[in-house]
C-alpha cells in the first residue's frame, strides 16, 4: 500500500520540497560567502590601485618607469659629483699641515733652561717648514727652513732633523711633543 508520503524505499512527495529547501539554502550561503569574499578583494584591489593613482596622475606604469629611471641616473650623476669632490678635497687635506711636532733644548751650556725650540710643521708628504728659535742671554734668533720630502735646501741642525723625522732625543726633556 502506498501512504500519502510515498513508497517505503522512496521519499516521499513532501520530502522532497524539504530536502530541495535545505540544498537552496546551503548554495545561498555558500554563495553569500563567496560574495563576501569578492567584495573584500575588490575593495583591497581598489586601494591599490587609488595608491598607484597617487605615484602618478594617470598611472601610467611606463611614465612611473621611466621618471624613476631618470630619477636613479640623476641620483647616480651626483653621486659620482660626490665622489670626484671627495678625491679633490682629499688631495687638498693632504697638502694642509698634519704633523706638527716640537723639540726643545739648550742650545748654550750657559743658559739655564731648555729655551730653544725647534717646530716642524709638515703634511702628510713632509712638505712645510721647520721653524728653530735660539734662545741666548743677549739675543734670540729665529730661523726658518723650508722642507721638501723630509729635507731642506739649507743646512738642519740636529734639533731639526729630529723634530722633522719625529725621532725622540736620548733624554726625557729633549723628547719631541707632538701639537
Amino acid at each position: 500500500m502506498i501512504s500519502e508520503r510515498g513508497d517505503e524505499n522512496m521519499p516521499g512527495i513532501a520530502t522532497l520540497p524539504a530536502w530541495g529547501a535545505l540544498v537552496a539554502g546551503a548554495l545561498a550561503l555558500i554563495a553569500l560567502i563567496l560574495s563576501c569574499i569578492a567584495l573584500g578583494t575588490g575593495a583591497r584591489l581598489n586601494r591599490r590601485f587609488r595608491k598607484w593613482k597617487t605615484i602618478h596622475a594617470t598611472a601610467d606604469l611606463e611614465q612611473v618607469y621611466e621618471r624613476t629611471v631618470e630619477r636613479v641616473e640623476a641620483l647616480q650623476a651626483e653621486l659620482d659629483r660626490l665622489h670626484a669632490e671627495l678625491e679633490r678635497l682629499q688631495q687638498r687635506i693632504d697638502r694642509k699641515i698634519s704633523t706638527a711636532r716640537i723639540v726643545r733644548y739648550n742650545a748654550f751650556a750657559d743658559t739655564g733652561s731648555d729655551l730653544s725650540f725647534s717646530i716642524a710643521l709638515l703634511d702628510d708628504h713632509d712638505d712645510g717648514v721647520v721653524i728653530s728659535s735660539i734662545y741666548g742671554r743677549e739675543e734670540t734668533r729665529t730661523y726658518a727652513k723650508p722642507v721638501t720630502n723630509g729635507t731642506s735646501s739649507y743646512p738642519l741642525t740636529e734639533e731639526e732633523q729630529q723634530v722633522i723625522m719625529g725621532v725622540s732625543q736620548q733624554t726625557s726633556r729633549k723628547t719631541p711633543l707632538r701639537v
